[in-house]
């Protein structure tokens, strides 16, 4: 029985091997750089054919303090498109939920935790409008740049060299894992083959010390969703209060805070 099992051991130790040779990805070198392009270019096609969607992000935000101490601080926020002008921002936080609409060329952010809002005229792009959330809001929200109707204009920018790495599998189904570089940021993005949507990016930022990550996982895909004007629309709750930012980017460009 011992010598028997022993025969065993090395046919066992070459169906593991063979395992990991399966799971494991194909080379991105016997893959052609510019495919992975094509496939984000149809991703970003596809975004700018929607007449409304709805996701959900959920974060892993990597920070480096002192004594290049790395903490990673996890949060998600909700996504809601109708048209090209109307926008709603869900942002559950743990002790309650904050909201910010764009509607009809006003930004409005709600603290609905303490009843509290601000709002301003906006006429910027898409991009600008990212801006706005980044600078005055300070909400980074990474990873919405992927619904950015003007993604496409700028890839040039964001991208010095791509590489397809292969298929590979997540909790959705099988995805093309596509990898971009740039002098900043590298970023690896997995897009399900059957949907053509985003499941999962990570974003490395090369000019920052430690190196810090950024993981994002894109959930709750809706192509359809149920929406109207009026869910776009902001009315204050009785009781709430108006508060004033010192200054909106989009302010400073002609228009007036609210």
């Amino acid at each position: 029985m011992k010598l028997g099992a022993l025969r065993v051991l090395p046919l066992l130790f070459i169906l593991v091997a063979i395992g990991l040779l399966e799971l494991r990805p194909h080379p991105a070198v016997a893959q052609k750089e510019d495919k992975a392009r094509q496939i984000l270019n149809k991703t970003i096609e596809k975004f700018s054919e929607i007449k409304a969607m709805s996701f959900t992000v959920y974060a892993s935000e990597e920070r480096i303090f002192k004594d290049r101490v790395p903490l990673n601080f996890v949060f998600e926020y909700t996504v809601n498109i109708l048209g090209h002008g109307d926008l709603k921002i869900d942002l559950p936080r743990p002790n309650g939920m904050s909201e910010i609409y764009l509607d009809d060329g006003i930004i409005t952010y709600f603290d609905k935790t303490r009843n509290i809002y601000t709002q301003g005229d906006f006429t910027g792009t898409s991009s600008e409008f990212i801006e706005v959330l980044r600078s005055d809001f300070q909400l980074t929200l990474p990873g919405i740049d992927l619904a950015n109707p003007e993604l496409g204009q700028m890839l040039d920018d964001l991208i010095t060299k791509s590489v397809y790495v292969g298929r590979e599998v997540l909790p959705e189904g099988v995805a093309h894992h596509l990898a971009f570089f740039n002098d900043q940021v590298d970023w690896q993005l997995w897009v399900y083959e059957d949907s053509g949507l985003p499941g999962y990016l990570i974003i490395t930022y090369k000019d920052l010390v430690g190196l810090p990550q950024t993981h994002l996982s894109y959930r709750g895909w809706n192509l359809e969703p149920q929406l109207n004007s009026e869910d776009f629309r902001f009315n204050p709750p009785e009781g709430a209060e108006r508060f004033s930012l010192p200054a909106l980017s989009a302010v400073e460009n002609g228009g007036s805070s609210r």
